[in-house]
């Protein structure tokens, strides 16, 4: 009897997408930062979204360089084995392993994997950072639901994925106004512990401080200076669940009252820094 054929994009492969997300997380390298070699096989699919900077991976002995709004992923049956960081602008990655078929499905998998390549530019997706940076806080969180917050968001990634992959040969332009958005976002992403105007961000990006705050608006639903907010919360976060101590993780991403910065953390999270930290430990 001969094999069965999976057609993508068909009903029935529609139906057999249920994520399972096993891990998320988050690495800002340092500069020339290489990881030990390793010769890992792949049994899921490993995504990495570039929010900044720029690096290297060598998946099945070959090296393959990536930069700020790629999307990069190592795929079931390849070999994961080195990476590293680029010596100017290290790369800050989110990561999230993921089955898109709830489980290892050889059939669906290798159908699929055949038409993702390792790496994609998202550059024209505006809304897929936020969503792989709340997938990261809700699986660092784990709030009442998580699991199927966690299948919700990495529902619509996929969508954004597929959207890509059902349209190869389409060039998406950048909506109006992106590049200079992206910019901008960048050199907050930079910066993120330095004290920052609003004026000074739209200066580095060349535009007006009113124009500066309606892309922010547009692409990213917060002002240039709650982005900033959100770049130093999303850092304590991921430092607290490494059992970084509050005081430490205040200075470190650009608090000098650590009254202020508890009051803020609270007032984003829910929980002071000390009770976040404490609910982020697991035997």
């Amino acid at each position: 009897m001969g094999k069965r054929v999976v057609r993508l994009w068909s009903d029935e492969f529609y139906g057999a997408i249920n994520p399972l997300v096993i891990s998320a997380g988050f690495h800002h390298a340092k500069p020339t930062w290489n990881s030990r070699p390793f010769n890992r096989l792949q049994k899921d699919y490993d995504l990495w979204y570039l929010a900044g900077g720029a690096g290297a991976v060598k998946i099945d002995s070959r090296w393959i360089e990536f930069q700020s709004g790629d999307l990069v992923t190592i795929k079931p049956g390849q070999a994961y084995q080195q990476e590293r960081a680029d010596r100017n602008d290290p790369f800050k990655i989110f990561f999230l392993h993921m089955l898109p078929f709830g489980q290892a499905n050889h059939q669906f998998d290798h159908a699929l994997s055949h038409h993702w390549p390792t790496k994609i530019t998202t550059q024209h997706h505006s809304g897929i950072q936020p969503l792989f940076g709340e997938l990261f806080e809700t699986f660092t969180a784990r709030p009442e639901g998580f699991q199927l917050r966690l299948k919700f968001l990495a529902m619509q990634i996929l969508e954004h994925i597929f959207s890509t992959l059902k349209h190869p040969g389409i060039k998406k332009s950048l909506p109006p106004g992106h590049e200079k958005f992206l910019k901008a976002r960048d050199y907050i992403e930079q910066q993120y512990k330095n004290t920052l105007a609003l004026e000074q961000i739209a200066d580095f990006s060349d535009i007006s401080a009113s124009y500066l705050s309606s892309l922010f608006k547009r692409y990213s639903g917060r002002s240039p200076i709650q982005y900033q907010i959100d770049c130093r919360m999303r850092t304590a976060r991921l430092l607290l669940a490494k059992g970084v101590s509050v005081h430490e993780v205040a200075t470190e991403v650009g608090f000098n009252s650590l009254h202020y910065f508890s009051r803020l953390f609270r007032k984003r999270t829910g929980l002071p820094p000390a009770q976040y930290a404490l609910s982020c430990r697991r035997k």
